[in-house]
């Protein structure tokens, strides 16, 4: 049960690590474009993975070091004006595999009310869909039996 409520994780062998997550994180994918602030070096383009109100998880093709500070430009799937802000890198994961890059986690530093309520709706209304169509139709349950 303490799983289920965040306050420890098994993560594999007999190490036990405190969750460090706030906020719960939504299966969100939207385009990440990525650049070096202040700088026109380390530049690209990404697919979110997940979301959450603090930050986004994206795979980069290139190791991104801890404390970096991205401007990032989000793309909000059906929504023509993308989201500006600025995130640090908190963390970067080498993946499984041959050229499979990164996976880098990051926090958002600045990021206008309005238009984190844009990804965060985006993102919560994604994860109902899916979440919803998980579920069989409660008629067809009924014809069952």
């Amino acid at each position: 049960m303490r799983q289920a409520m965040g306050q420890a994780r098994h993560r594999g062998g007999d190490t036990m690590e405190k969750e460090r997550r706030k906020f719960k994180r939504f299966d969100a994918y939207m385009s990440v474009r990525y650049q070096l602030s202040g700088t026109e070096e380390v530049k690209g383009i990404a697919l979110s993975k997940d979301l959450s109100r603090e930050g986004l998880k994206f795979n980069s093709p290139t190791r991104l070091a801890e404390g970096t500070t991205l401007n990032l430009e989000l793309d909000i799937p059906d929504d023509p004006k993308p989201v500006r802000t600025t995130g640090k890198v908190v963390w970067s994961h080498t993946l499984q595999g041959q050229d499979q890059g990164f996976d880098v986690g990051i926090r958002f530093l600045t990021i206008d009310p309005v238009d984190k309520f844009r990804v965060l709706d985006y993102a919560y209304n994604h994860w109902l869909e899916t979440k919803v169509n998980d579920f069989t139709d409660p008629e067809e349950v009924s014809e069952l039996e």
